[in-house]
């Protein structure tokens, strides 16, 4: 088989299986709607953008191109970011090749556009050197470095917790 063909009148399909083909495009599953369960390894999908064809596939659980050890993969499996570009191209997709995705229902719950932005209040920045003289000589050198070093680290402790606060608004 070389093109997916006649699947218009497929609608109730839960699972088909298209393996050992030479299948390039997945041009001729959009009406298959109830499509649970997508097995289509070694064809010849090679680029990455055809697997946004199975975004219009509402139920699409699992997809297989390629087998859970790596063989009978599709060309496509070879690209940089092939699990990333699926699990954003299809955020309903909890299986791929055979194995379980960590993320899959963080994508499906994420909403499809961004909403306001929170408000993060930034304080006043200030200077750690702030009241500190170079010309007092009556301190010790080793105070004087101990001294700064509380301020100094008073204030990494201060940016790493707004750090984390701002990351967790992300």
């Amino acid at each position: 088989i070389e093109a997916i063909e006649g699947m218009g009148r497929l609608h109730n399909v839960r699972k088909l299986t298209l393996t050992s083909n030479k299948i390039s495009s997945l041009d001729g599953l959009q009406k298959c709607t109830a499509l649970e369960h997508l097995l289509i390894q070694e064809n010849q999908i090679s680029n990455i953008g055809t697997i946004e064809t199975l975004a219009s596939l509402p139920n699409l659980k699992s997809l297989y191109l390629r087998n859970i050890d790596g063989t009978q993969k599709n060309a496509v499996c070879d690209h940089p970011s092939y699990r990333s570009s699926i699990m954003r191209q299809l955020p309903k997709l909890s299986i791929l090749d055979g194995e379980r995705l960590k993320h899959s229902n963080l994508f499906a719950e994420a909403p499809s556009a961004p909403t306001a932005a929170p408000v993060v209040q930034v304080p006043e920045s200030k200077s750690w050197l702030v009241d500190f003289s170079w010309d007092d000589g009556e301190m010790d050198l080793n105070e004087m470095l101990k001294e700064s070093q509380a301020r100094f680290d008073a204030v990494h402790q201060e940016s790493n917790r707004l750090n984390s606060a701002a990351g967790s608004l992300l």
